[in-house]
């Protein structure tokens, strides 16, 4: 049952997360109220644990580079929490997508359906002071009204853009590294945790499929049909219509004004027949 194949669609939902809060500033200003400073706020994946021990080797290891801790706040760092079935957006298991095929103009694309998941993600923001955090804060809450959509190319070839919801689901403002107050012994930031949930969608294997080349419809008249009749004639069809395509055929590649009884083939070489029995060929 098990195949190798990757999307990569996971990591293409967060890039396009990350690059939400990729242009995040902070500005500080003098006595006078002016602009003094504008800080654009980094933001790298992993834990906020692995940023507070980096905080706790400022001052030891890190003297060398002269890294102070008004350097290195404010942050912002992201990490998927948990990747969870979404059974309320679930389609039709058997239902197939179909798309061109570039490589092999005989053949097309296609995958089953698209399979939901609900994309857990947390977002910190680690500052010096709580004028900074709110800053931060501001900046993105606005525009989650609960959701924001962003847009991906799930599967190259396949899909054409598929619109991504976060929705913002919590936000929680914290004073210090463990919520504790006068042990000056430790080293006291500001916190902004703010949980997420990406809507996204995982997707199977593509495989080819051969085109349909020829088809061909039987119009029966029943109301014309005698089961007591036995001659073979009364079990042709009252109208047959065939299509044959070929190489080249384009959307809308067709004549509209076609009538029963015409045979032939259009410039974009499709052969269409129509033939149509007369109420004599029933054995009436």
């Amino acid at each position: 049952m098990l195949e190798y194949y990757y999307h990569g669609t996971v990591r293409k939902v967060v890039v396009g997360f990350a690059s939400l809060f990729n242009n995040v500033h902070l500005v500080r200003n003098d006595a006078n109220g002016s602009e003094k400073e504008r800080i654009r706020v980094p933001i790298a994946y992993g834990p906020q644990q692995k940023f507070l021990k980096r905080l706790d080797r400022i001052g030891t290891d890190f003297d060398q580079q002269q890294v102070r801790l008004e350097n290195y706040l404010p942050r912002l760092a992201f990490e998927i929490s948990s990747l969870q079935y979404d059974s309320s957006r679930k389609l039709n298991s058997v239902q197939q997508t179909v798309g061109y095929n570039a490589g092999d103009r005989g053949t097309l694309k296609k995958r089953w359906e698209r399979v939901p998941y609900n994309m857990n993600m947390t977002l910190s923001a680690m500052t010096k002071s709580m004028d900074d955090c709110l800053q931060i804060v501001e900046q993105i809450l606005p525009y989650f009204t609960p959701e924001y959509v962003f847009t991906i190319k799930a599967i190259d070839g396949m899909d054409i853009d598929v619109d991504v919801p976060i929705v913002l689901s919590s936000v929680a403002l914290t004073e210090g590294d463990d919520g504790s107050y006068g042990d000056y012994s430790q080293r006291k930031v500001n916190f902004a945790t703010i949980q997420f949930i990406a809507k996204m969608y995982l997707y199977g294997p593509v495989k080819e499929a051969p085109l349909i080349l020829n088809t061909n419809v039987n119009i029966f008249d029943i109301k014309d049909f005698s089961p007591s009749t036995t001659s073979t004639a009364a079990f042709k069809p009252y109208a047959d219509i065939g299509v044959s395509a070929a190489a080249g055929i384009t959307a809308g590649g067709y004549t509209p004004s076609l009538t029963a009884g015409w045979t032939g083939a259009g410039a974009t070489h499709a052969s269409v027949s129509i033939r149509e029995y007369p109420p004599t060929a029933w054995g009436t």
